[in-house]
């Protein structure tokens, strides 16, 4: 018996900066940033307990608005077999605006799991019995690889796989939003009235992270060391540390053994950072930073364990948001985060695929108008010391730097980019040397 959708007016929301103008109440979509795809290990396979396999499961969320009578279904299809599993929404937004889906395809029975690993499809269906309409909300697919656990060794053992999805797509993906997005899509109880109410709103980012799930169900890439700081103007105007950050989505593989698969996509609240105030006179003069106080361009920057991470470039307008990129509108993501390009720095990430985003974003549906990579355009002597050759960068935001002519010459092989595996350089300027390692002789000016 399938659990039917109840039926949800369009939300009208009050608020002071008419943040919410843009909610995408016409017609279902799927959230896409809200969709994970996990695979739970069998083990066994056919009668046999020392061949491990797995079963598809999936979170999601649904935008409205829903009609009596609908009911949500998930399909997929690989070379080894087909699944489909009818999905019982849990929770749901302010006034079930949106519905959330958690677990669908939780638990079925071994004699549907399967050994197969590459790309799988899959369709997020909406049907209605009583209308008698049927709609695909979401396509797409993951792709499957496993690793061994245990003994390799033992001929016993050698069919002991631990199955999971690739998620390195994700790693240059990051969001900037106002604390209001946050309200917006907390869970709350299938229909529910409620309507976010804030005198003031604090600025929230996501980045993706991945890392080593550590074994024993404790989660390095979910339990390391982040701190978040933000800039405006090149001075440090608010941070978001310690309890203020967290993981909002951990996928790892169902495993006790450590294994550098962990995908980790990590809140950071800036709670001094203020995005608009209804009640500026409570607090006193300089206990927030009012940011409505000062647009322009804002940098994001992520220290893992002390080393930079991550970062991340929005602009702040003068009407109390933050600028939209378009990303997300252009592509139909079904989200009020603002999705930014992020610029992955440094190893703690472990070995990933950097062009995956390219084309396995969200599912197979990469993002249009999202650019990642730096280009040089030029370079040329400093003009105050000859031995200095800036630089300069593009991409969606710039980025000038300094090279030392000398350290030139003593690496003229290396590799220069963003992370030595991501991006190469090639200087205009007839040097020694065409190619560097800017991790190695690259400062920020």
């Amino acid at each position: 018996m399938k659990i039917l959708l109840r039926s949800i007016l369009p939300l009208v929301l009050f608020v002071s900066v008419g943040f919410l103008a843009d909610l995408p109440v016409s017609a279902q979509t799927i959230q896409k940033p809200s969709v994970q795809v996990r695979l739970q290990v069998h083990k066994g396979y056919k009668g046999d307990p020392e061949t491990w396999s797995w079963t598809p499961i999936i979170d999601f969320r649904a935008n409205g608005p829903f009609s009596p009578g609908g009911a949500l279904s998930v399909e997929y299809s690989s070379p080894s077999k087909s699944w489909k599993f009818d999905c019982y929404p849990q929770d749901a937004g302010p006034s079930s605006a949106w519905v959330g889906v958690r677990d669908c395809g939780q638990n079925p029975p071994d004699t549907e799991a399967v050994t197969y690993t590459g790309p799988v499809d899959f369709k997020i269906n909406l049907k209605n019995e009583l209308e008698g309409k049927s709609a695909t909300l979401l396509s797409g697919k993951f792709k499957v690889e496993k690793f061994h656990e245990g003994v390799v060794d033992l001929p016993k053992f050698k069919n002991n796989f631990v199955y999971y999805v690739n998620y390195d797509w994700t790693l240059p993906v990051a969001y900037i939003y106002d604390e209001l997005v946050y309200n917006w899509e907390y869970a709350k109880p299938i229909g529910n009235t409620d309507v976010p109410n804030l005198t003031n709103s604090h600025l929230m980012t996501a980045f993706w992270f991945k890392g080593n799930t550590g074994g024993g169900g404790v989660a390095d890439v979910g339990y390391a060391k982040y701190e978040a700081y933000l800039y405006y103007q090149g001075q440090m105007v608010a941070d978001a540390v310690g309890e203020h950050s967290q993981c909002e989505i951990l996928n790892r593989p169902e495993s006790n053994q450590d294994s550098p698969y962990g995908y980790c996509r990590r809140v950071f609240s800036f709670q001094k950072a203020i995005l608009w105030d209804k009640e500026p006179t409570i607090h006193e003069p300089g206990y927030y930073y009012e940011m409505y106080k000062h647009p322009g361009e804002y940098e994001i920057k992520v220290l893992r364990n002390g080393k930079l991470a991550r970062t991340a470039k929005f602009s702040f307008g003068s009407d109390y948001k933050i600028v939209d990129t378009g990303i997300g509108k252009q592509n139909n993501m079904g989200t009020l985060r603002v999705v930014v390009p992020a610029q992955v720095i440094g190893d703690l990430d472990g070995q990933w695929d950097r062009n995956a985003y390219k084309t396995d974003a969200f599912f197979g549906n990469p993002l249009n108008g999202f650019v990642v990579h730096l280009l040089l355009e030029s370079s040329h002597v400093h003009a105050e010391n000859p031995n200095l050759i800036n630089a300069k960068c593009s991409s969606t935001s710039r980025m000038d730097f300094t090279v030392n002519r000398q350290q030139l010459s003593l690496t003229r092989n290396l590799t220069l980019g963003l992370d030595p595996r991501q991006l190469i350089l090639h200087f205009m300027r007839p040097v020694d040397a065409h190619k560097l390692r800017r991790q190695e002789t690259l400062s920020p000016r």
